[in-house]
């Protein structure tokens, strides 16, 4: 009896031992400084718990199809991860079956960074700002398919215009026109809206919605620029995930509580999977990416998805303003003249070989 009892202790002391030189070791690498003892004792117990999902997750999950391991967020709760804004919470759509049948005209894989369309990995820190930071990476990469020139637009503009309780894009052309400042050039003294702050850098006049999408229709539309999409990021999984094909059931397909920047898809091991840009900096993920299992609705991630586009007043023909400067009359004349000449001289030389 008293030996089970020591053997119990001896492990507790251990895992316990085990846990906190993980704590250590996190503030160490990760430079953690909180501003008072009680900060610092509640961040403790955050992060202990979260070292305990994860290693629940891992125990449960013997077949995981990706890795997980601490990072930088790792002493924060879910909740300032992710936003609560009521935008977009509780979406209801139709569960998307599983479909990968991809057509012949569109690539096996694709990868927006290769083609130098993809600014680098923001971190928001705790600001609860991913929509703000992923509509401004859509609006930046479109500009650059579209002008061949890359730059970074100002996230600081569109958070002082758009609240997280908005859409986001529809915000930025009803307050912005469409336009963004670029980030080196916004300087706004204060937190108001100012639409004149800077000359703008880029912009968009058209949203294409999808919502909820087909995943067919989104391999089909991420051909032509990268995508807005919502996900639901609040599992422990997300949160410490590493490498791999991020798979889970226990995230819903319902709820969405944070956005991403869609970027490109393709296979890995047999599974299909969509590459997904997040803002939670280069410390988290796979330097910041992530790949989610593409087919079957995972984490809510067919959605919500849209797309920015910029029409072009001037390559737009109407048909009613074309006006035809021919001059029908004239030829016609030209026409019936010619024809009389041929017919008169064609009498003429009958005339002559009559009389032969």
């Amino acid at each position: 009896m008293y030996f089970k009892f020591i053997i119990c202790f001896i492990l507790f002391v251990a895992i316990t031992c085990n846990s906190l030189d993980d704590w250590q070791k996190f503030k160490h690498d990760y430079n953690k400084q909180y501003k008072t003892v009680e900060e610092e004792a509640e961040r403790k117990q955050i992060f202990l718990r979260n070292m305990e999902n994860m290693k629940e997750y891992q125990r449960t999950h013997p077949d995981a199809t990706f890795t997980m391991k601490i990072n930088h967020l790792t002493d924060r709760r879910s909740k300032e991860l992710v936003t609560g804004s009521k935008f977009f919470s509780n979406i209801h759509s139709e569960k998307n079956q599983k479909s990968i049948q991809i057509e012949s005209n569109v690539p096996t894989s694709l990868d927006w960074r290769d083609k130098g369309v993809i600014t680098g990995v923001y971190d928001q820190g705790q600001m609860g700002t991913a929509s703000a930071i992923a509509a401004v990476e859509v609006i930046e990469s479109y500009h650059a398919i579209r002008t061949k020139n890359l730059v970074k637009g100002s996230i600081s503009q569109v958070i002082n215009c758009c609240p997280e309780d908005t859409n986001i894009f529809d915000c930025i052309l009803t307050k912005l026109g469409g336009s963004i400042c670029g980030a080196t050039f916004y300087n706004s003294s204060s937190a108001a809206c100012d639409r004149d702050a800077c000359q703008p850098v880029a912009a968009f006049n058209k949203i294409n919605r999808f919502e909820p999408a087909n995943e067919d229709t989104m391999l089909t539309i991420i051909q032509e620029s990268p995508l807005y999409i919502g996900i639901d990021a609040s599992q422990i999984g997300f949160e410490m995930y590493t490498q791999g094909v991020y798979r889970d059931k226990g995230c819903s397909q319902t709820t969405i509580d944070h956005t991403l920047q869609l970027i490109g898809y393709g296979e890995s091991s047999g599974i299909p999977y969509w590459l997904c840009k997040n803002s939670w900096g280069t410390n988290w993920g796979d330097r910041g990416y992530i790949r989610i299992e593409r087919g079957v609705n995972t984490c809510g991630i067919a959605n919500i998805v849209e797309q920015v586009e910029y029409i072009d007043v001037t390559d737009v023909t109407d048909v009613t303003d074309v006006t035809d400067t021919t001059d029908v009359t004239g030829d016609a004349v030209r026409q019936f003249t010619f024809n009389g000449l041929s017919l008169a001289l064609f009498c003429f030389v009958l005339h002559l070989f009559s009389n032969l």
